[in-house]
């Protein structure tokens, strides 16, 4: 279900479920929890489909088996509690690229990420109103962050299908392209603090890390070509 592709410093990590639109088994939230060593030396992760749907969510024939077997909700949920939260604590960029459908729990999976980029022909929605069921706090939250209450309330309470074009205006992504440019060329330890600072931007070790920073090779190199040898 999920597979990771090596590419220099580009990590991918592939759902590979096309057998049945890249629906999420628990097996395959589980997966994605222990993702994080198999990517740890990227400096960029894409999160992406291996074919043209993104995500149908949270497998159908699995959550049909909660209502009768409550036993297994608790698993379930904390299976994708985790898989979610691992993507969002990945130390490194991870950017989202959606194509075709991304429904329910992908939907979660993606505001994960730090940023989201839509191909023309993606669409979205969050339909457990329709399914009769809830969607957990935490994802809620994160929607209500990327989008505001209201356009959450009417994702969540219509369950209605929104293309790329309207994802884009309510601010669910943050580009649409059909081909995107993901080369890495920005130095890693730069993007990982930056991150750090998007995450928590009133971590009092910030001054320390912004100031630590010019001790970076990278800056060094900048700083030596810009000023010239001293001494």
């Amino acid at each position: 279900m999920i597979r990771v592709v090596r590419d220099g410093a580009l990590a991918t990590i592939m759902l590979d479920r096309g057998g049945a639109r890249n629906a999420i088994p628990l097996t395959g939230w589980q997966q994605l929890a222990q993702v994080g060593p198999l990517v740890e030396n990227a400096s960029l992760v894409v999160l992406r489909s291996a074919d043209r749907v993104f995500s149908a969510g949270a497998d159908l024939d699995e959550l049909a088996r909660l209502a009768a077997e409550p036993e297994r909700r608790a698993p379930f949920r904390e299976a994708m509690r985790a898989g979610i939260d691992a993507i969002a604590a990945l130390p490194m960029p991870v950017v989202a690229l959606v194509e075709g459908g991304c429904f329910g729990a992908a939907v979660a999976l993606i505001l994960a990420c730090d940023w989201r980029i839509a191909g023309p022909d993606a669409c979205f929605a969050v339909p457990p109103a329709r399914l009769g069921i809830g969607y957990p706090a935490e994802d809620v939250a994160r929607l209500m962050a990327q989008v505001g209450r209201g356009q959450a309330a009417r994702l969540l309470f219509t369950a209605r299908t929104i293309d790329s074009a309207e994802a884009l205006r309510i601010g669910l992504v943050e580009m649409v392209a059909e081909a995107p440019n993901l080369a890495v060329a920005n130095d890693p330890a730069a993007l990982r603090g930056l991150k750090r600072v998007l995450t928590d931007p009133t971590d009092p070790n910030h001054s320390a890390l912004f100031e630590n920073s010019f001790d970076n090779l990278a800056f060094a190199r900048f700083a030596a070509a810009r000023i010239g040898p001293t001494g």
